[in-house]
């Protein structure tokens, strides 16, 4: 068949395109968006949130099986049944980083009695966040609590000037040491832990790395192993070690001391004992720093220059 233009008329298949105009049919492995690990947070990460959220750098010191990650995987665990310390849960980028080292405490998991996954000095220095809403105004608080190796702390003792470069430390809006309630309930072990601990803190004090503003802290853990009639003499050395460490760091830093169980290791005590309170320290509001007098560094580069001129003009 023509048309009045004598051109022959062609009946056109739109099922049998050229291959050069069929669609591409996208790759189903190309169509899946990665999700973030949310495992513990590096350094890096972590400084990364710090450009965005005003966060509070909470950094725990102890010995290996002092109670330190435990202490913390519970505070998370109150949240799974609601509100706590006066608290909502409100975000967290390291959920499961909390589940990993939650899961042997759970009936799920199998054992016979809980546990925590332990943190290996390999893994270096890590970082949970949790960032929780006030009941009354609802206002948002990030913390980015520490995660680093028992052993690593340990060093310090005989590795002094290994503290000054402790990143966590001179960050740190808040300094918890870590007491372990269980060695100090043990007459062959308590004076051991007293004297690990008060070496680590005057080694940590005289570093000259924490800030003006941190607030220090003694926190004692396994707390109801000390209770009872035949605790009397662990309760009484404790006593005098908590005045000991306030003595030494009298005129330097203001030190406060808190007693909590985590897990109800004693058969008639309650768990999250002394949590809520230590969590409600940790978010107070971080005092403005003094920008006064501040050193301004040699400046290279013309437009630093002219900013800084913008700023005395």
């Amino acid at each position: 068949m023509t048309n009045q233009l004598n051109e022959e008329d062609t009946d056109v298949d739109v099922f049998e395109q050229p291959e050069s105009v069929k669609v591409q049919v996208a790759d189903p492995s190309q169509a899946w968006v990665s999700l973030p690990a949310s495992t513990m947070l590096t350094v890096e990460e972590a400084d990364q949130l710090l450009c965005w959220r005003d966060a509070s750098i909470i950094t725990i010191v102890g010995e290996r099986n002092g109670g330190k990650t435990t202490l913390v995987t519970e505070i998370y665990g109150r949240f799974l049944h609601g509100a706590f310390a006066n608290t909502y849960f409100c975000h967290s980028l390291t959920l499961m980083g909390f589940e990993r080292k939650s899961f042997h405490s759970r009936a799920e998991s199998g054992r016979s009695y809980p546990d925590t996954d332990r943190t290996s000095a390999q893994d270096g220095l890590r970082f949970f966040h949790l960032a929780l809403s006030d009941e009354t105004d609802l206002l948002r608080h990030d913390l980015l609590i520490s995660e680093r190796a028992g052993e690593v702390y340990r060093e310090i003792r005989d590795r002094p000037d290994r503290a000054v470069d402790m990143i966590e430390i001179c960050k740190a809006a808040t300094i918890a040491f870590i007491v372990d309630g269980e060695r100090v309930a043990a007459p062959r072990k308590r004076a051991e832990v007293f004297a690990s601990v008060r070496n680590i803190v005057r080694v940590v004090a005289n570093s000259g790395n924490i800030a003006a503003h941190a607030q220090i802290q003694l926190v004692v853990t396994k707390f109801d192993l000390l209770d009872g009639v035949d605790k009397t003499e662990a309760r009484d050395a404790l006593a005098t070690f908590e005045q000991s460490i306030e003595s030494m760091l009298s005129g330097k830093f203001n030190i406060e001391v808190f007693h909590t169980a985590a897990r109800a290791l004693h058969p008639h005590s309650e768990p999250a004992q002394g949590l809520a309170l230590l969590l409600r320290t940790w978010l107070k509001a971080k005092p403005p720093e003094d920008i006064r007098n501040l050193s301004i560094p040699e400046l290279t580069d013309e437009f630093d220059k002219l900013l800084l001129r913008r700023i005395v003009q």
